[in-house]
């Protein structure tokens, strides 16, 4: 895989293509709290601003991308475009309102389908029957892929997916195969195959894996991306996010020799609670640098570095990293 550089204040680091420009949709996954949502919003971000129409989706409750993104709480399926970044518009998915959706359309109930889709009855089916809810949901997607159009073309040129969690991710991502396999023929499974080829095409998806540089993000990570490969889908790319950038070479032979610094009588708690930070910082970095090399060497990958920032939050957090990834897609 072909690599470049990101660069960022203090932060340079080599890493491989993000995101191909062929490619139109983008799963992304990982541990809890490693910045999932905000590497899509990144990503969106960085496609909006090359002119491209984005959709970003939640599979699940809405959370952090609508926030993000700065879009009000709507009815699942609702598209909303994004005030605060024009272009991009969001939704989300829920498996019992894309199942009910579905058999409204196939059945042709009309405005009894939404009675029936209330009806506590009908609540308890969809909770029961989770893997129907999780190939409907990612029907519900390809279906904004392939079949949402404005005129001749596509209604959207790019559809970034928070997949949530690890587990909830894995969970929707091999329904698909699972189902084809499970139905031989029948509705469900040309269904099931369809969204089975999608995902499983790498010209067209890729499924991103988020880690922050700790021990158990990276070790979930691994065995994400074990899991993909294991269901055919190993397109995407393996981000460590919140990395610290690397330490100039001398720093350790400075931080030793600040002991020795003369300073102003009074001043030395100050110098030697600079040495100490500095040594805190740089324990940091060699637990990030020997978690980050063992993954690779892991899986025989290069994972994509993404700084720590320090300042800003929110959607100016995304925004900074939006150019970071639209200079990894060139």
């Amino acid at each position: 895989m072909a690599s470049r550089w990101l660069t960022g204040r203090g932060f340079a680091v080599p890493v491989p293509r993000m995101v191909d420009r062929r490619r139109s949709l983008h799963y992304v996954t990982g541990k809890g709290g490693v910045g999932k949502s905000t590497v899509c919003a990144a990503l969106a971000l960085a496609a909006a601003a090359r002119g491209q129409r984005v959709l970003a989706i939640e599979l699940g409750q809405p959370g952090g991308l609508r926030r993000l993104l700065g879009v009000a709480p709507e009815p699942a399926g609702t598209i909303a475009p994004a005030p605060a970044a024009p272009g991009v518009a969001v939704t989300w998915f829920d498996g019992a309102a894309a199942l009910g959706e579905y058999l409204v359309r196939r059945l042709r109930l009309g405005r009894l389908g939404r009675a029936l889709i209330a009806h506590p009855i009908y609540q308890a089916f969809a909770t029961a029957a989770p893997g129907v809810r999780e190939l409907m949901v990612i029907g519900k997607v390809r279906d904004e892929l392939v079949l949402q159009r404005i005129g001749a073309r596509p209604r959207w040129d790019l559809i970034v997916v928070d997949a949530g969690a690890s587990g909830h991710a894995l969970a929707h991502l091999r329904m698909p195969a699972a189902a084809a396999r499970s139905f031989p023929a029948g509705l469900v499974h040309r269904e099931a195959t369809r969204n089975a080829a999608l995902l499983g095409d790498p010209a067209t998806c890729a499924v991103h894996v988020v880690a922050s540089p700790e021990e158990l993000p990276l070790a979930e990570a691994a065995q994400v991306v074990m899991a993909l490969r294991t269901l055919g889908l190993d397109g995407g790319a393996l981000l460590v996010n919140q990395c610290r950038p690397a330490a100039p070479p001398e720093i350790d032979e400075t931080v030793a020799r600040l002991g020795e610094l003369a300073v102003t009588p009074g001043l030395e708690a100050a110098r030697d609670e600079v040495a100490t930070a500095v040594r805190r910082a740089r324990r940091w970095e060699r637990i990030q640098e020997r978690g980050v090399a063992a993954l690779e060497s892991e899986l025989g990958v290069t994972a994509v570095r993404l700084p720590r920032l320090w300042h800003g939050e929110g959607l100016a957090r995304a925004a900074a990293l939006a150019p970071l990834v639209e200079e990894a897609t060139r």
